[in-house]
């Protein structure tokens, strides 16, 4: 599988869900996030690597309680420990993550301010790179090319059209293996694990 594929299956589902929206009430929307991410197993702790989320889809209304939608969004992933500006340790490590996310969510609205959705998302990894105080690490093991996490999200309405949103973002199988090559019963790897915030505007149709 490689990003034509990828594309093909993203063209499919946009356009499946056009033509359901003959039929339905359906909204398309763009997003962008501010994002902080961490890698699990690279003894680090914190979601210290900045990076941003940014894309767009179209949502689908069943009713008035839910809705579904279908999303492609750029994702930086990551980790980062940044050298300590004090000069006692000279220590610094940089992973970049770039990601196509193709996320399909399911939202509920438990009031008319509030709502919550989540749901599985494969993201295919189109560019990696690590450093370190030396330079680039260009011998370490690969990141595998499919990354499929579960997302979270609480949504607030500012406006009509415009939704301040949290979300969390969590791999669900392993991005790649431990430098040992150990595992143990659910830590079977590296994982990606990615905290965010931002705005959602709704278009009018």
């Amino acid at each position: 599988m490689n990003i034509r594929y990828l594309k093909f299956i993203a063209l499919l589902v946009f356009c499946c869900l056009q033509k359901v929206g003959v039929a339905q009430v359906f909204k398309a929307e763009i997003t962008a996030s501010v994002v902080g991410s961490q890698l699990s197993g690279d003894r680090l702790s914190g979601f210290d690597k900045a990076g941003i989320m940014a894309g767009a889809g179209v949502r689908l209304r069943f009713n008035e309680k839910w809705n579904g939608g279908f999303r492609i969004l750029f994702l930086q992933k990551g980790s980062r420990l940044p050298t300590k500006g004090d000069g006692t340790d000279s220590a610094f490590y940089l992973c970049r993550l770039n990601y196509i996310e193709l996320p399909l969510v399911f939202r509920y609205h438990p009031s008319q301010k509030f709502w919550f959705e989540g749901g599985p998302s494969l993201g295919y990894l189109i560019a990696s790179s690590e450093e370190d105080e030396y330079g680039p690490l260009n011998l370490r093991r690969p990141f595998y090319k499919f990354d499929l996490s579960g997302m979270i999200a609480m949504g607030y309405h500012l406006s009509d059209q415009i939704d301040f949103v949290l979300s969390y973002w969590q791999s669900l199988l392993p991005i790649r293996e431990h430098g040992s090559g150990a595992t143990f019963r659910l830590n079977q790897g590296q994982y990606n694990s990615v905290l965010g915030f931002g705005m959602l505007l709704t278009l009018k149709p």
